[in-house]
């Protein structure tokens, strides 16, 4: 019986090995496994030994499957079958022939009957993200407080749609310190490597400014400096209406430019993330609007939550009576992130 056991696990890893694929480094190193796909320079690799792994192509020499792979090369050929090589050479023996390459050639590579890292991109997707906040203190002095902001984004390789709402409250012995919301919708369209352009609308009010409703919407283009995997910089100017309505003061109508600017780093620990946007009257540049937001996304261990504590800047120009131009906030919010 032991004998029956050994020669059984024997031929069930001749079958194994038999049926894995194999990677050949320039280094002479030969990793077996299971090619998951090839996409932007990298090969993911599934192994017995140490799961899920991340290969540069640059650095392979050669590539052998037993099974079809899926594949596109450089040129924009496509083909399907088993891939064999060695030296750099790359050989896929399809349906129509055989297709004689190289290893650097290859631009991705698919599991058949499923869909290319290209039309995955390509997809439009839900994402959605929501942040909280309480507070509450009492001896001296008495208050409360509560932010809150939510996110839901559908984002393509071609445009991106959001719809954003955010809200403060806050309270200082009886006295309203903070009470303020908004809303809104940004839809952006790239053209070329690096345009875009973009409309966007926004609404809300704000009780302690005596805004008792705004709405502004604005138009225009969008320049990305940088988009990378840990940095993405960009910048938009554009045209738009801003109307205020006041309690106790003269309504504000009057056309505007729209400017902004979007930074966004990620390290290994965090993400740091910083927006602005400014937006004088063009009948009155000393009328205008600037909102800068700073903020430190530290990920916790549950999947999909994370710590946001960052800094808000709120310049309006034009106040009323004792009111001040610049609101400051500082703020703390637990952050869940779905799909």
């Amino acid at each position: 019986m032991k004998l029956v056991s050994v020669l059984s696990a024997a031929a069930a890893l001749l079958v194994s090995a038999a049926s894995a694929d194999t990677i050949v480094t320039t280094d002479g190193s030969t990793i077996t496994g299971k090619i998951l796909g090839i996409d932007g320079g990298k090969i993911t690799v599934k192994t017995d030994f140490a799961g899920k792994i991340t290969i540069d192509q640059k650095l392979v020499e050669s590539i052998n499957t037993d099974e079809d792979v899926a594949l596109s090369l450089e040129d924009g050929t496509v083909v399907q079958g088993p891939v064999s090589g060695q030296g750099g050479t790359l050989v896929v023996r399809g349906a129509n022939g055989t297709i004689t390459s190289t290893v650097a050639s290859i631009d991705e590579t698919w599991m058949p009957g499923q869909k290319s890292p290209t039309q995955i991109a390509a997809e439009r997707k839900w994402a959605y993200e929501a942040a909280f906040d309480l507070t509450g203190k009492s001896g001296n002095k008495d208050s409360t407080g509560m932010g809150t902001q939510f996110r839901a984004t559908l984002a393509g390789q071609q445009d991106t749609l959001a719809f954003f709402a955010r809200a403060n409250f806050q309270e200082v012995d009886g006295d309203k310190s903070a009470d303020e919301a908004r809303g809104g919708v940004d839809y952006s369209n790239n053209f070329g490597k690096s345009y875009n352009w973009y409309v966007r609308t926004e609404f809300g009010y704000d009780a302690i400014k005596d805004i008792d409703q705004f709405f502004t919407v604005a138009a225009g283009f969008g320049y990305v400096f940088s988009d990378t995997d840990t940095r993405k910089l960009s910048m938009r100017a554009g045209l738009g209406y801003l109307s205020e309505n006041y309690g106790v003061k003269t309504d504000l109508s009057a056309a505007s430019f729209d400017l902004g600017l979007s930074h966004k780093e990620t390290f290994k620990w965090g993400t740091w993330t910083n927006r602005a946007t400014y937006t004088p009257t063009l009948e009155d540049f000393g009328n205008f609007r600037l909102v800068y937001d700073s903020s430190l996304n530290l990920p916790l261990k549950s999947e999909g939550w994370s710590i946001r504590t960052g800094v808000n800047f709120d310049y309006n120009s034009e106040v009323i009576g004792t009111e001040k131009e610049l609101d400051t906030t500082y703020y703390v919010r637990m952050v869940l992130k779905w799909l």
